[in-house]
């Protein structure tokens, strides 16, 4: 299994040299982190996932030099 996140700036690619990534899934009362690299055109993270219908997430990303950012999903 993999988490993967594309980052894009109005459709145009971003360089993603250096920038990483943290996942924090929620599931019920479990709460889950996952580091994320920079892997070709997108950030990933390759291991086993506790993902159900439901489960929320946070993702922190973070470019050189550049203030972190975040977004906030849940998986239907």
């Amino acid at each position: 299994e993999s988490i993967q996140i594309y980052i894009t700036d109005h459709g145009k690619a971003v360089k993603l040299d250096g920038a990483i990534a943290k996942v924090t899934l929620l599931n019920g009362t479990e709460k889950s982190e996952i580091n994320l690299v920079a892997a070709g055109d997108k950030l990933e993270a390759k291991g086993a996932f506790k993902i159900a219908k439901g489960t929320k997430g946070i993702a922190l990303v973070t470019f050189v030099g550049k203030p972190p950012t975040t977004a906030r999903f849940e998986l239907k």
